[in-house]
């Protein structure tokens, strides 16, 4: 399912600036911590890096290797992860009004980019622990946050060591951000049972938006699901998930571009969209979305057909001038939106 993002999110607002504090410090640090570096500096690294994204063939093979290629992460990779994250806790958050975890436990945490996001949408939390297998990807994330005015957390703490073999303090928050997919998949699995111990309230999970990428995701929503997990989002329900054949759940995000990373991109278009897939599951069984948009809503003269997640599976409906608020809600609607009855 290649989606048209249609009329995506802008995670980043004008000249890329982030909308809240947190993730405009946050560039701010991105922007300090790469300094004078131009694409003459990073092309080459950025080039390697976005090569091994996108073919991500072996556990481990996205992670950056070098100092140039840490800091062509923050120019290139650095803002979408970000944005993805940041919009995926959007979700969580209004799916539950008045949450703010007071501790996060950010895992294969780079340069601290879930914990800014995390922070951007529920508050600076009392505590953050941070958890890299890179010591250098840790030192940098720890110089952006000692380096800001707005500090995602009252206390920031760095564990260098493996997500899937370290011990993890008990979290309210528990965010894995493109993480999973580089354990392999023999060490999925007893990741996901060690991140799930260590949750006290919301687990989220992060991957690319690919047919790979949900498909570790469609394995984790069936192992926490039988460790007594409940769906928060994207998902309406806790049964079986209804995607077949070519289909995968994803979503996109749209963020401005900066001018380096543009120049680095060799992009003609100021902005990119970057599609993931989530999962976000609770202790508490807080209530999920009734109806979930899978794809963009196409509009039609005095009607909207729209492609729907709910309990009863995949449905197309087609929403029309007569059901009233539903019908305006459908027009405004976008790909990922919920979009509940009455």
């Amino acid at each position: 399912m290649s989606e048209d993002p249609g009329r995506p999110d802008v995670a980043f607002g004008r000249a890329g600036a982030p909308s809240g504090r947190a993730g405009a410090a946050f560039l701010a640090a991105v922007e300090a911590e790469l300094g004078g570096l131009g694409p003459r500096d990073l092309r080459a690294p950025a080039s390697a890096l976005s090569r091994r994204y996108r073919s991500a063939s072996q556990p481990g093979s996205t992670q950056a290797r070098g100092s140039a290629e840490r800091q062509a992460y923050l120019a290139t990779r650095a803002p979408a992860t970000f944005a993805a994250v940041r919009r995926v806790m959007q979700e969580v958050a209004s799916l539950r009004p008045g949450w703010a975890p007071q501790t996060v436990l950010d895992l294969g945490a780079g340069p601290g980019t879930a914990t800014w996001a995390a922070a951007e949408v529920f508050g600076p939390a009392g505590r953050s622990v941070l958890v890299e297998l890179d010591r250098d990807m840790a030192a940098l994330g720890a110089r952006l946050a000692e380096g800001s005015p707005a500090a995602p957390a009252a206390e920031l703490e760095w564990t260098i060591g493996d997500v899937a073999g370290l011990g993890l303090p008990e979290s309210e928050l528990v965010v894995a951000a493109y993480v999973l997919g580089e354990l392999g998949g023999e060490r999925e699995l007893p990741a996901l049972e060690r991140w799930w111990s260590a949750t006290r309230d919301e687990l989220v999970v992060v991957e690319p938006g690919t047919p790979a990428g949900f498909e570790r995701l469609r394995r984790a929503r069936r192992v926490l699901i039988s460790s007594g997990a409940h769906v928060t989002a994207p998902c309406p329900h806790d049964a079986d998930c209804p995607m077949e054949g070519s289909d995968w759940c994803h979503f996109s995000v749209r963020l401005e571009r900066s001018v380096l990373h543009r120049d680095l991109k060799e992009a003609r278009l100021g902005y990119e969209d970057e599609k993931y897939s989530y999962l976000s599951v609770s202790r508490s069984g807080t209530r999920a979305a009734a109806v979930r948009l899978v794809r963009s809503p196409r509009l039609h003269k005095g009607h909207v057909r729209v492609v729907t997640c709910e309990i009863g599976g995949i449905k197309e409906r087609v929403v029309s001038r007569r059901d009233g608020d539903l019908y305006k809600r459908a027009r405004a609607a976008r790909w990922g939106d919920r979009l509940d009855p009455d």
